[in-house]
């Protein structure tokens, strides 16, 4: 196919950050047989400040601006497709207009979105804006990231699809190379001096070097030369691409700050964080939502919340370690991020499309989201037939409660898991009986990741529940739901492909089956309804909940923590104490409490704890130093983990017992990079490593020497080591992938099952 594109530059990254997309991106469509032409304006100086003098995957058009444009739109009238960039730099409002006049039975046309913050804030904010009435009329729209928010946006703008379509390696151009000694430093920074990052580079380079004056910073990129810089800080001005391979090997870490669009948008990895894959180097990155879409925290990258995270992160981390976590990052880029991989994803939507098969994302309606994951696959046919096929599903959940986390852990487990889900495609409905306690409550009273349909009572919601159950591809019923046993009776008679139960309270749940045969939320006799049986706990008891109780298949679904809301904070003066403890009220949990918590407070009179939660007896008496807060909003959770020397967790005698039961608070404690101390259990050892990552002191005399003996240095390494663990295999992502595979196996058998069905039933007739 011919295609015809209109873009900033593919010859001169010169302001302009685009230019190692476009090359990755054009250069693999050749490759697949695409004929690439492609137009760029000459403005800006950068015809002067050319890398790429010669581009031999297309035909480069430099134009003079307006009045090469009516002959440019005649030639893109011949193409197959005609792609129109946004950002051009000059007048890509008459361009967004006029390449909608190349559209013909043969010639369909894209508007391929690289800023899609801005251009979204552009046409929302200005109802007259002349692109906005455009977007329904091209054929596709393809943005360089931004997943299911920046989806949803379009498709609200009358969008008819809309594909993401991230950034991406290049190893034939960023690779390992001897580093420069003359560019040698302990962190570099390459970016351009924009309005919406300068306050982040402020914030997590400059500061940084501050916090660090013994260390080397290097800065590099436009329009710096007046900014006041600490005397650690060397600019080296304009980098043009051919020199981001010596920097970024040359760097013991690399730095990257996003723009605050697209922080804020999420799932927009920039050029820089491939450009230091390719490189092998370690990389720190400010907190962006779906980093772990593409790299793993801890493993594959480093996540920093504060110039005073970076500067943990370089004194704490070992070359070492700095080596391996680069190395990991380059491999995960070759195999899963490569612009040969995006390419083909675009290849195979075109291929789709020009066959009348549109991608999945293609009949979405507005209020669904689209997929944001790439599409992973090894060559055309494959890439054609994953992204013709359906891959979301839509999922209905009975539980206690997603609204209201008072008093109970299952509102952010939910919340986790559905924000996951959502952001990778899926369609939540959550089912929750408005009961007094928590409608009082309600910290999150309408949550923007999933369909909330709050109730009465269930006879009221019953045709709603049958038609949700008529049209989804998984239903979920959660212990302590409320009306669990009759959800899951309408479950039976439901044709729903997949069946499943999540038990959050898995030995709670066991006991009561074995002594009464129910609970007030399930049946013994109903265990063998589910094809799935999702576990809290995992270890040992999930084989008695297949021989005992008849479940299909019980396997681990393991509490999370979602990153975007649980990150490391500064020291919040309110929320600073020695030790904070944070749960409900739980008689057989109190008398831990006790020995941990407070009797060290009593030996530390002078020093502030924290005990955070509702329900508490009034007749308990706690030390003059421990300060109760009755119920913390989730908001303030990460601040207070952030303020503590050390936060404790302790484990119910249910949980203990059947060990391999981790608390979601332990999770959440330790995505803020706290210091954690806890009572030890079995299976314990499988989440962290005593010792390195988590603290696990006999008695209250051990958590006193750790608070007296262990500097805040020393503290703040086991922290991180914990944030580097949770972050890498514990966070919402990593359960909702774990869920999807889980689906994905029912369905595949239920498919193998009824094609067996088939074949016998055509071997009988016959």
């Amino acid at each position: 196919m011919k295609i015809f594109v209109f873009a900033s530059s593919i010859t001169s990254c010169y302001w302009n950050g685009a230019a190692t997309y476009y090359r990755g991106m054009y250069r693999n469509l050749a490759a697949l047989g695409h004929e690439i032409i492609f137009a760029e304006p000459d403005i800006y100086g950068r015809q002067q400040n050319r890398d790429r003098h010669q581009v031999n995957y297309a035909e480069v058009i430099v134009y003079r601006t307006p009045c090469d444009i009516d002959g440019l739109i005649a030639q893109a009238a011949e193409a197959g497709l005609v792609v129109k960039h946004s950002g051009v730099g000059a007048d890509d409002e008459l361009l967004e207009e006029r390449v909608i006049e190349c559209r013909s039975a043969r010639t369909r046309v894209a508007f391929w979105d690289v800023d899609a913050p801005a251009t979204l804030a552009r046409v929302e904010a200005d109802t007259g804006d002349p692109f906005r009435r455009l977007i329904p009329q091209y054929d596709f729209i393809f943005t360089y990231g931004g997943g299911a928010p920046v989806a949803r946006h379009y498709f609200a703008l009358g969008a008819r699809n809309c594909h993401p379509i991230y950034n991406a390696l290049e190893a034939r151009t960023h690779h390992p190379v001897p580093p420069d000694p003359a560019l040698l430093c302990d962190l570099l920074f390459v970016g351009n001096r924009l309005p919406d990052r300068e306050q982040r580079v402020e914030e997590f380079f400059l500061r940084a070097a501050e916090l660090a004056p013994e260390m080397n910073f290097i800065l590099g990129g436009e329009g710096w030369s007046s900014k006041s810089l600490p005397p650690n800080v060397r600019w080296i001005g304009h980098v043009s691409s051919s020199r981001h391979n010596i920097l970024n090997c040359s760097a013991r870490m690399v730095l990257n700050v996003n723009r605050e669009s697209m922080a804020k948008v999420g799932f927009s990895p920039p050029t820089r964080i491939f450009e230091a894959a390719g490189a092998a180097a370690c990389l720190i990155t400010d907190h962006w939502a779906g980093i772990e879409t593409f790299f793993a925290p801890g493993r594959e990258l480093l996540v920093a919340a504060s110039a005073a995270e970076v500067v943990v992160y370089l004194r704490g981390i070992d070359p070492r370690q700095a080596h391996s976590i680069g190395g990991a990052m380059r491999a995960r880029a070759l195999k899963e991020h490569t612009y040969a991989l995006r390419a083909a994803e675009v290849d195979a939507i075109l291929e789709a499309s020009a066959a009348g098969a549109e991608a999945s994302v293609a009949d979405a309606p507005a209020t669904r989201s689209a997929p944001t994951r790439a599409i992973q696959f090894q060559g055309r046919r494959r890439a054609a037939a994953m992204v013709a096929r359906a891959s979301s599903f839509k999922l209905v959940i009975f539980g206690l409660s997603i609204t209201s986390s008072w008093g109970n852990g299952h509102a952010t487990t939910f919340r986790a898991l559905a924000r996951a889900l959502d952001s990778r495609g899926h369609r939540v409905v959550f089912y929750e009986r408005n009961q007094k306690w928590y409608s009082s409550n309600r910290d999150l009273p309408d949550p923007e990741f999933c369909q909330l349909k709050l109730y009465d009572d269930w006879d009221s919601i019953l045709p709603e529940v049958r038609r949700d159950l008529k049209d989804c591809d998984v239903a979920m019923v959660g212990s302590y739901c409320p009306d669990g046993i009759r959800a899951i009776e309408e479950m039976a008679l439901s044709r729903v492909p997949v069946k499943t139960f999540y038990d959050i309270d898995t030995p709670v749940t066991l006991a009561a089956l074995g002594e009464r045969g129910e609970t007030g939320y399930l049946k013994a006799r109903q265990i063998p309804i589910f094809d799935l049986y999702f576990s809290f706990t995992g270890g040992p008891i999930l084989k008695q909940i297949e021989e005992r109780f008849g479940a299909a298949v019980a396997i681990p679904l393991y509490c999370s923590v979602d990153p975007d809301q649980y990150y490391r904070h500064p020291v919040a003066k309110r929320y600073s104490c020695q030790m904070s403890y944070m749960g409900t009220y739980a008689a057989d949990r109190q008398p831990k409490l006790d020995s941990m918590l407070c009797q060290a407070a009593l030996q530390l009179p002078e020093r502030k704890f924290i005990v955070a939660g509702p329900q508490y007896p009034k007749s308990i008496q706690w030390p003059a130093n421990v300060h109760r807060i009755l119920h913390l909003n989730p908001r303030w959770h990460p601040h207070l983990y952030s303020s503590s020397r050390l936060t404790l967790n302790v484990t119910r005698r249910d949980m203990v017992a059947a060990g391999y039961s981790p608390s979601v608070r332990l999770f959440e404690a330790a995505a803020c990079a706290a210091a954690i101390v806890s009572d030890p259990w079995p299976g314990l050892e499988s989440f962290f490593t005593p010792g390195c990552e988590i603290l696990l002191p006999a008695d209250a005399a051990e958590i006193v020497s750790c608070l007296r003996e262990l500097p805040d240095r020393e503290l703040e390494k086991i922290g991180l080591r914990a944030q580097q663990r949770v972050l890498a295999e514990h966070t919402n992502f990593k359960r909702a992938e774990q869920f999807e595979r889980a689906v994905e196996s029912m369905r595949q058998l239920r498919l193998s099952h009824d094609e067996q069905r088939s074949e016998r039933k055509l071997a009988r007739r016959a």
